[in-house]
């Protein structure tokens, strides 16, 4: 594609419109569709598992309008690197084979399979040509979802699939598929429209308490014994004693629900500042807020 073609189709990107999906995704008039380019570093099939979860796929069936979109938000980020994931299917008269590079792609241990194996697995790069290579790599990489399959719950007014409604409380729930930190899940959910729970009453903890029990470890790939929810604490400067608070600024008092699990808060090695709840009881917990774990996002139906 010609320079003058790319000129012309960055210019009459359209990053304004009516259509609306999550607000991390951005929409693009020409293609009627919705990009969102992950500058984190994943390898191939994590990436697809974390489009999915988000509602949408790993980029494919690349066109001239998509090449030009990812041009654009990859020039916001010039230290990330020159290659992102996108799904195969690309045109190939774009396609360039860099098999031969080994400096791109050096294989390595594969951690969905547990073997070292190659795989033939298409980028875009900056300059706009799919390239093919190797699998094993932790890539940044870029999601879409076409305007038509943008999903939208009415009933919870959220931009995602499988909340859960619950009329006693008045709210919906949703876990997501996926483990992440706890700034993350904060993201996460407010992307869909959501927040990470809050707790209110001994009610709710309930229901939410019964959520995470159905939760098998297998659907994560990990520990679910903590699930993030919204309530964190400041790192204290001096020797005062740690406040927990709701995303809402809140106390947990004022919040309606503060019950901890057994011997916590206990801050263990001084680096718990954020909130969870306990799998085994349901009640509170503090956790560290970098670790990769479970979170569940509430939507209040008012």
């Amino acid at each position: 594609m010609s320079f003058r073609i790319l000129f012309v189709l960055f210019t009459t990107i359209s990053l304004s419109t009516s259509k609306q999906y999550r607000s991390d995704y951005v929409y693009n008039r020409k293609s009627d569709a919705f990009y969102k380019l992950h500058i984190e570093s994943l390898f191939k099939n994590p990436a697809i598992r974390a489009c999915e979860v988000e509602g949408a796929q790993l980029m494919a069936s690349i066109t001239d309008y998509d090449i030009a979109q990812v041009h654009e938000m990859l020039k916001e980020y010039p230290d990330i690197g020159d290659y992102v994931w996108v799904q195969e299917e690309g045109p190939m008269e774009n396609r360039q084979d860099i098999e031969s590079e080994e400096a791109l792609f050096t294989p390595s241990y594969h951690e969905d399979s547990g073997v070292n194996q190659m795989y033939n697995c298409d980028v875009l790069t900056r300059q706009g040509k799919i390239e093919t290579g190797g699998c094993i790599r932790n890539m940044p990489f870029v999601c879409k979802v076409d305007a038509k399959d943008a999903y939208y719950d009415a009933e919870c007014k959220v931009y995602g699939k499988d909340y859960q409604y619950e009329g006693d409380i008045g709210s919906c729930y949703k876990i997501p598929m996926v483990r992440v930190t706890w700034d993350q899940a904060y993201a996460e959910c407010k992307a869909e429209g959501a927040h990470l729970v809050v707790i209110n009453s001994e009610a709710e903890q309930l229901i939410v308490w019964n959520m995470t029990k159905a939760v098998m470890n297998a659907n994560l790939m990990g520990d679910t014994w903590y699930f993030y929810a919204g309530y964190r604490a400041n790192r204290p400067t001096d020797n005062s004693p740690r406040v927990f608070l709701t995303i809402f600024n809140q106390t947990l008092d004022e919040a309606g629900f503060n019950v901890w699990s057994r011997n916590e808060p206990n801050n263990y090695m001084n680096r718990e500042y954020c909130g969870s709840i306990f799998k085994k009881d349901g009640r509170l917990n503090d956790i560290d807020c970098t670790g990769q774990r479970s979170f569940i996002c509430e939507k209040e139906i008012k």
